[in-house]
């Protein structure tokens, strides 16, 4: 399929006339990581400026949190609002993915890797008034790791614990060894915990950072019991970080406030607004008339007016994402790596950079960004060839038989990977019916179906995508292919890795301490992935994030949104 026709189904899909972007050439360069990039051309003539209240920041984002309880999401929209109300023992430096003390002062490990001492910051309170200790922190963990906890999870809900820590309390491999690498927390004393694991694990500190292992109030989530995290709960939700709920009005506003008892530097503006604006455009004309002083996901077509804009400032965050297409293994025909390798070579990534981006994403050729250590500089990816798509197609039907229609599942909402996953999954759909698969679209809810059916293994083909967490590989490829991510290969919702040896490989990997070795095992990992084709990744994107010229503050950083010391 030529790229004019990827320019003819996207002006289809949108109803317009397409204006094409110019082709990038070669994939972009990353940008920098805190430098605002704003146009040097003459003022333009700005809407009124000022019309959000002088003492709150009112973010728009493109979709409500599904819910505040950080141990209990995984979507950007949700861990955007949490990041700002809860703290974890560690956290990442601004801007950048090195971790440094939060709610643990310090620190030490012994000599076998296999038990951590944490020092806890004294004196801090929870919002809802009660002590941040030990005991609190034994609680946390617990409620993580034991399913017959009474404050646990639904066990496809859990992902980042299973992701991280591989396994669940009492959960065993077939030679009886555990499959969690954490084992146990104890309070030593008010101020101390120790954390045991079964086996050393290389990026626990960087885990620890993540947003989904910050603490919450235990008394908070007793008394909200199954409600915690909603807005139906009571409370809401209760953490120790810079920002507390004052509101929550669902698929409209988050209204946060100070927290005026915070151990650390108060926020820089004393409200924070988090805005649902679903449609982007729509979000756009709403920063650019003063009715928000900030935005996410910003369409590819609107960047250059953005810039253009000197009422306005556009950063681009670090790429540290990928959007791909997943096949679900468990289910024929795509346990066929035949069939995979026909869709990975009918699918013509550079075409798709070049006309929905703008200029700020490139081909992506492994499950992981090319920022990251780890990632195969020597990996030769699948190049778009309808020809070779055609043979491997052949094969496949050799051995397989093709659904009359393929079930292919396409984003109903735009993330920072696919701004535009409509008109993507549309051009994907024309390309593989040229191969001579016939798909059907599915795009049901985002929260309610789409992910659900995705992890219960009900989808064949599927778009999804995923921004890194902690700076690690590990959280890439362990996430995807360890077997705790039952997208890939699921049955009646029960995950499996979709290749028993890549996940014992990526297992060594976590627990193995020599950085020079861990990364070796990383890109043969990469390489095993590219090889099995398990799954076909799209592009790697700097996403855009913009604010009013008069809003100041903001670092760019790879991992997160943090708007505490934003002002305006």
């Amino acid at each position: 399929m030529s790229r004019t026709t990827l320019r003819a189904v996207r002006a289809l899909a949108a109803g317009v006339l397409f204006v094409g972007v110019a082709a990038c050439g070669e994939p972009p360069a990353p940008l920098p990581e805190s430098t605002p990039m704003t146009a040097s051309s003459a003022p333009t003539e700005g809407p009124e400026v000022g019309k959000t209240p002088a003492d709150t920041l009112v973010f728009g984002h493109a979709d409500d949190a599904t819910k505040l309880d950080p141990a209990d999401v995984t979507d950007g929209e949700s861990l955007l609002a949490t990041w700002q109300i809860f703290e974890g023992l560690t956290r990442y430096k601004a801007g950048g993915t090195e971790v440094e003390p939060a709610l643990a002062t310090e620190w030490s490990a012994s000599d076998d890797g296999l038990t951590w001492t944490f020092k806890l910051r004294t004196g801090v309170k929870f919002h809802d008034g009660t002590d941040f200790n030990a005991d609190a922190v034994v609680w946390n963990f617990n409620r993580w790791f034991d399913p017959t906890h009474p404050q646990h999870f639904a066990d496809w809900e859990f992902e980042y614990w299973k992701s991280m820590f591989q396994g669940l309390k009492d959960e065993t491999n077939e030679d009886g060894t555990p499959k969690s690498v954490f084992a146990g927390a104890e309070a030593v004393d008010a101020s101390t915990v120790k954390l045991t694991l079964n086996r050393p694990s290389a990026p626990l500190l960087q885990n620890l950072a993540m947003g989904n292992f910050a603490f919450s109030s235990p008394a908070a989530v007793e008394a909200a019991g199954s409600a915690y995290g909603t807005p139906n709960g009571s409370p809401i939700a209760i953490g120790t970080g810079p920002y507390k709920v004052a509101e929550w009005m669902k698929d409209d506003r988050l209204l946060l406030e100070t927290n005026a008892d915070y151990w650390g530097t108060p926020p820089a503006t004393p409200n924070l607004e988090l805005r649902s604006i679903p449609d982007n455009t729509s979000r756009f004309l709403a920063l650019q008339n003063g009715e928000i002083d900030g935005m996410t996901q910003l369409n590819p077509d609107n960047i250059t007016t953005a810039q253009e804009d000197t009422n306005l400032t556009v950063t681009f965050e670090p790429p540290n994402n990928v959007g791909y297409i997943g096949f679900n293994q468990a289910k024929a025909p795509w346990d066929n790596i035949d069939c995979r390798k026909a869709v990975a070579q009918a699918i013509d990534k550079s075409a798709i950079v070049d006309t929905m981006y703008a200029g700020d994403a490139e081909p992506a050729t492994q499950m992981m960004p090319p920022s990251l250590w780890g990632y195969n500089k020597a990996l030769t990816d699948h190049s778009f060839d309808m020809t070779g798509a055609k043979t491997s197609l052949e094969a496949c039907l050799a051995k397989s038989t093709l659904p009359e229609k393929v079930q292919f599942y396409v984003m109903p909402v735009a993330r920072f990977y696919f701004p535009q996953p409509k008109e993507l999954g549309e051009y994907i759909q024309a390309q593989l019916q040229e191969l001579g698969v016939t798909t059907e679209i599915q795009s049901p809810d985002w929260g309610t179906q789409y992910l659900p059916d995705v992890r219960d293994g009900k989808a064949e083909l599927f778009m999804l995508g995923w921004g890194g967490d902690n700076g690690d590989p590990d959280n890439f490829l362990c996430q995807f292919f360890c077997g705790a991510e039952s997208s890939f290969f699921s049955k009646d919702g029960q995950a499996a890795p979709p290749d028993e040896a890549l996940a014992t490989l990526l297992k060594e990997a976590s627990a193995t301490t020599d950085p020079a070795k861990r990364t070796q095992m990383y890109e043969q990992a990469n390489q095993i992935v590219h090889d099995l084709v398990l799954a076909v990744p799209l592009v790697h994107r700097s996403p855009p994030i913009v604010f009013r010229a008069t809003v100041t503050g903001y670092t760019a950083s790879p991992l997160q949104h943090v708007l505490v010391g934003v002002t305006k």
